[in-house]
C-alpha cells in the first residue's frame, strides 16, 4: 500500500509507547528465565511486520540502547537523542539488528536513524555501558589487524546487517535439502552458520557511502585494491555474546513453521551465535497481536 503507510512515520508515537513497554517485557522475561539482564540481544527486522506494527520492535531496540525518536509536527521522525543514563534508570543494552532484504530496500530511513542511535549509545562512556565497551573492544582489535583508527570505530559503532543489495533470503532454505550429504549434525550446523553468517554480513553504519559492504579496509588501501581488506566477518563479530535474539509476530495469517523465513532468519540467527560463542541465545518472540502486544513469548 504506497499511499496509506508513511516509512518516514517509523516508529509512530504510538508504537514508541508500546515499544518501551514491550522492550520492559523482554527484559523481565529474560531476567526471570536466567537470572540476569541481558547485556546483548539480536533482532530480526522483517519488512511486512513493521508495516503491520508501525514500529514497535524499532521502539524496542531503540529504547534497549536507551535513544529516544524525536517528531516533527506532523508524527515524521526526524532525529533521535539520547536518553541520559539516570532517566534511563537501567544500563543500556548492546542491540544488533539483522534486516530482511525488503526491509533493506523499503526502509533505509529508518536503517539510518537506528545506525545514529547506535553510534550515540556507544559513544556514552559509562561505567556500565555494553554498547560502548563491546565497540571499544571490536575497536582495538581491528587496529591491531592494520585497519586505520577512524575507520575502525566506525566499523565497531556498526550494530545493522543485511543480504548484499540485490539478493535476498539468507540460503538457509535450499542448504537445508542438502542435509543428507552432511557427515553428521556438527558439520551441517557449521556450515549453516557460515553460510548465514557471509549471506547477512553486508554492514549498515552511520556513513550511507559505505552502506552494504561486507570486509573492512585497511589503512592506506584503497577499495578496489586487491588485498586491501581485513579478513574478518563484522557480523560474527557483533554477535559474539548475543544472549537473546527476537522476532516479532503481528499476524495470525502466518504460524512460526508456515514458511521457512523464521528459521532463515531467527533461526539462522541462532545458529550463528552458537557457532560463535558455543551456546545457542534465548529466542523470543515478539507478540504483537491484538489483545497480545507485548507478550514475550519463547520460540522453542
Amino acid at each position: 500500500n504506497l499511499y496509506g503507510f508513511d516509512p518516514s512515520r517509523v516508529p509512530t508515537r504510538q508504537a514508541w509507547d508500546a515499544g518501551r513497554e514491550a522492550a520492559d517485557a523482554l527484559l523481565a522475561a529474560h531476567r526471570a528465565k536466567t537470572g540476569q539482564l541481558p547485556k546483548k540481544l539480536a533482532f530480526s527486522l522483517w519488512s511486512v511486520e513493521t508495516m503491520r506494527h508501525p514500529g514497535l520492535l524499532e521502539a524496542q531496540a531503540l529504547w534497549l540502547l536507551g535513544v529516544e525518536p524525536v517528531w516533527d509536527a506532523g508524527g515524521r521522525v526526524i532525529d533521535v537523542r539520547l536518553v541520559p543514563r539516570q532517566s534511563l534508570g537501567r544500563a543500556r543494552v548492546d542491540t544488533v539488528l539483522s534486516a530482511t532484504g525488503l526491509y533493506r530496500d523499503h526502509f533505509p530511513n529508518t536503517m539510518k536513524m537506528l545506525a545514529k542511535a547506535v553510534e550515540l549509545a556507544a559513544r556514552a562512556q559509562e561505567n556500565d555501558n555494553p554498547v560502548f565497551a563491546n565497540s571499544r573492544a571490536i575497536s582495538a582489535r581491528l587496529i591491531q589487524k592494520g585497519v586505520a583508527p577512524a575507520t575502525a570505530q566506525q566499523a565497531s559503532e556498526t550494530r545493522i546487517f543485511s543480504s548484499e543489495s540485490g539478493r535476498y533470503g539468507t540460503g538457509l532454505d535450499d542448504a537445508t535439502l542438502a542435509s543428507d550429504s552432511w557427515k553428521g549434525k556438527a558439520e551441517g550446523d557449521r556450515k549453516l552458520a557460515q553460510l548465514y553468517l557471509s549471506r547477512m554480513q553486508y554492514a549498515y553504519g552511520s556513513d550511507e557511502s559505505n552502506w552494504g559492504t561486507a570486509g573492512i579496509a585497511l589503512a592506506g588501501a584503497s577499495s578496489g585494491e586487491r588485498g586491501g581488506t581485513v579478513d574478518i566477518n563484522l557480523y560474527a563479530e557483533q554477535l559474539k555474546g548475543t544472549e537473546g535474539a527476537v522476532l516479532s509476530r503481528t499476524s495470525n495469517l502466518y504460524g512460526m513453521l508456515t514458511t521457512d523465513d523464521p528459521f532463515q532468519y531467527l533461526g539462522g540467527l541462532g545458529l550463528a551465535v552458537r557457532a560463535l560463542d558455543g551456546k545457542a541465545p534465548e529466542l523470543y518472540i515478539s507478540n504483537l497481536r491484538g489483545s497480545g502486544s507485548g507478550k514475550v513469548e519463547g520460540a522453542g
